[in-house]
């Protein structure tokens, strides 16, 4: 008696007329595909096994099945195209790098160097750039003749002028200048004094027998403000008077401010 194993066929009876055969027996091919690999065929002759690269669709992938391999779609033989500053080719040879210069300053680079961004549409962007402004008001009042108050720090007339911070991003930093004449007129043993916000600025007084009139000075202080990103400071110049004495009197208060604004 014969018993066929695994692989392994027997035909016939073991007569003259009908010998025994035993011819080996292929085993049937199981194949399955991965998420990367597409398999095909029975690894027959007729039908052999195939193995084909699954590519995502997704937009973007450079990854194509060219006639000499997988290769990054894009250049001359799936070479990365470089533009803009960028050389190299992505290869272990020629890695994807950008044109620099070299740092011209005698700080560190790694302390006091800007950054590149990416903005929405894939472009790089800078650090915001410095940004100067300037504005200023100027105003000449005549009043009619009015007592100079004897109470010091006596406020008379609030004028302001608007500073504007132009950058989002950042601070300014202004420095802010403002001028004050006001035209006295001191009769005889008599004084007055002006002030900016709470400084005298001037103090007049005239201890000769004639009136003095028109007696003015012009006074000016320098002081540095803080404006947060795109916010509009209203800076207020207080005018004040005092120490009147005598019939001391003003008709006429001129002002100028000015503003510098600088954001870095």
């Amino acid at each position: 008696m014969i018993v066929a194993g695994d692989g392994i066929q027997v035909d016939g009876a073991g007569s003259p007329s009908n010998p025994v055969v035993i011819t080996a027996k292929p085993a049937p091919l199981v194949v399955a595909d991965s998420s990367c690999i597409t398999l095909s065929g029975g690894g027959t002759t007729a039908a052999p096994l195939i193995a084909a690269p699954r590519l995502d669709p997704a937009p973007g992938n450079l990854l194509t099945c060219g006639p000499g391999g997988l290769l990054v779609a894009g250049g001359t033989g799936g070479t990365v195209v470089t533009g803009c500053g960028l050389t190299g080719d992505g290869s272990p040879g020629a890695p994807v790098s950008a044109t620099v210069s070299a740092w011209p300053h005698t700080c560190s680079l790694d302390d006091e160097g800007g950054l590149v961004y990416c903005d929405s549409t894939g472009a790089l962007r800078s650090e915001p750039r410095g940004r100067a402004s300037f504005m200023e008001d100027g105003v000449n009042k005549t009043y009619p003749v009015t007592a100079v108050p004897a109470a010091v720090n006596t406020l008379i007339e609030t004028r302001s002028l608007t500073i504007k911070n132009p950058d989002l991003c950042r601070p300014a930093f202004a420095i802010v200048e403002v001028e004050l004449d006001v035209g006295f007129t001191l009769p005889p043993n008599s004084g007055a004094s002006s002030q900016i916000g709470s400084n005298a600025v001037n103090y007049f007084d005239n201890r000769g027998s004639g009136v003095s009139a028109s007696v003015h000075s012009m006074a000016t202080m320098v002081f540095q403000r803080t404006i947060p990103p795109g916010a509009t400071l209203v800076e207020p110049l207080n005018i004040r008077m005092g120490r009147g004495s005598g019939g001391a009197t003003y008709n006429r208060i001129e002002t100028y401010m000015r503003a510098f604004v600088f954001v870095l």
